[in-house]
C-alpha cells in the first residue's frame, strides 16, 4: 500500500487544483500521515451515487443529482481520498437526466471544496449546454460550493446557497515539495533517470526559475479558462471576476469564498434557501405549455 500512497502524493504534487485552500491542507496533512504510516486507508472503492431519488411534480420529473467531496476526474485511488467525487460517474448521471424528455427541472445538490481541475472545464460545458427554456437547472450550494465545484455550479441556470452554504474560491494553485532535505535525514539517495531537457525537473529538490515559470504558466493557462467560463455563466465581466476584493466594489472574490447573504449581494448566487425547499418550489412549478416554451426559444434566436 506505501506505493501506492507515493503515487497518490506525486499526482497531488504535479496536479494543478482549484480547491479550497483549508481543504487542499487538510489532504495534504492526511496523505502525509499515511505516508508515514498512521491512519487506516480503506482497502474497498467507495461507491459514490450521483443521482438521487428524482421527485415527482406538476406534470413531469424533478432530477436530483449529486456532487459531494474532493473533485476527481476519474475514481481509483483518489476516489478513497476523504470521499472524493468522480466526474465520469457526475457527467453519466447528468447525461441521463438531461436526456429525460419528461424532466421539468435538474438540481445539482453540491457540497464540495473543489479539486483538481482535470475534466472541469468540459463538465461545466456540458451543463451549460444542457441549459434550455422550460427546464431549469439549479444547482445548491448544500453547504459547499467552492473552487472547481463553483466552476461547475455557475453553468446552472440557477445558484441557490443553503442560509449556512459558502460559495466562490474563484482560483487554482499547486505546490512543490522539495524533500531533498528529508531524504538525505533519512539516509535516502534518489537517483532520477531521465531524458529530454525537462523532463524532471523539480522531481524533488527545488524548483528551478524556469520550472517555477513553466508551472505558473499552467495555473495561468487554468485560471483564465476559470475566469472566462464564470463570466460567461453569470453574465458579468471577466474584470469583475477577476478583481480583487480590497480594491474594488464589484467583485466575485478574488480566491475568497463567501457565505450566503454576501454571496447573493455580490450576485455570485441568486438566493437563499435550503436544498429541500429549492426541490418542492421546482417540483410545484407549472410545467410551460409548448407554445411558451417553442416562443422562448424563438426570443433566444432573435
Amino acid at each position: 500500500m506505501a506505493h501506492e500512497i507515493s503515487r497518490v502524493l506525486a499526482a497531488v504534487a504535479a496536479s494543478t487544483w482549484a480547491i479550497d485552500e483549508a481543504k487542499a491542507a487538510e489532504i495534504a496533512h492526511m496523505l502525509a500521515l499515511r505516508a508515514e504510516g498512521q491512519g487506516g486507508w480503506d482497502d474497498e472503492p467507495r461507491k459514490a451515487s450521483y443521482a438521487g431519488e428524482p421527485v415527482t411534480g406538476r406534470g413531469g420529473t424533478v432530477h436530483v443529482l449529486r456532487l459531494h467531496g474532493t473533485i476527481v476526474p476519474r475514481g481509483g485511488m483518489m476516489s478513497r481520498m476523504s470521499g472524493a467525487a468522480s466526474l465520469e460517474g457526475f457527467r453519466a448521471a447528468f447525461a441521463q437526466a438531461a436526456g429525460d424528455p419528461n424532466a421539468t427541472a435538474i438540481v445539482m445538490d453540491v457540497d464540495s471544496p473543489g479539486g483538481i481541475v482535470d475534466m472541469v472545464s468540459e463538465t461545466a460545458d456540458m451543463v451549460y449546454a444542457a441549459r434550455r427554456p422550460g427546464r431549469p437547472i439549479v444547482a445548491v450550494a448544500n453547504t459547499m460550493m467552492a473552487s472547481a465545484a463553483y466552476w461547475i455550479g455557475s453553468a446552472a441556470d440557477e445558484i441557490v446557497v443553503s442560509p449556512s452554504g459558502t460559495v466562490g474560491s474563484i482560483g487554482v494553485l499547486g505546490q512543490h515539495n522539495d524533500i531533498s532535505k528529508a531524504l538525505e535525514k533519512a539516509g535516502i539517495t534518489r537517483t532520477i533517470i531521465s531524458e529530454g531537457a525537462r523532463k524532471a525537473e523539480g522531481a524533488f529538490g527545488p524548483l528551478t526559475d524556469e520550472a517555477r515559470r513553466h508551472r505558473q504558466e499552467g495555473a495561468r493557462y487554468a485560471y483564465d479558462m476559470f475566469v472566462n467560463a464564470v463570466a460567461r455563466h453569470r453574465g458579468v465581466g471577466k474584470d469583475v471576476v477577476r478583481a480583487d476584493p480590497e480594491e474594488a466594489e464589484e467583485h466575485f472574490g478574488g480566491g475568497r469564498a463567501y457565505h450566503a447573504r454576501v454571496a447573493v449581494r455580490l450576485g455570485m448566487a441568486d438566493r437563499i434557501e435550503t436544498f429541500d425547499a429549492a426541490v418542492k418550489r421546482l417540483a410545484e412549478a407549472r410545467r410551460p405549455r409548448r407554445a411558451s416554451v417553442a416562443r422562448a426559444r424563438l426570443s433566444l434566436i432573435d
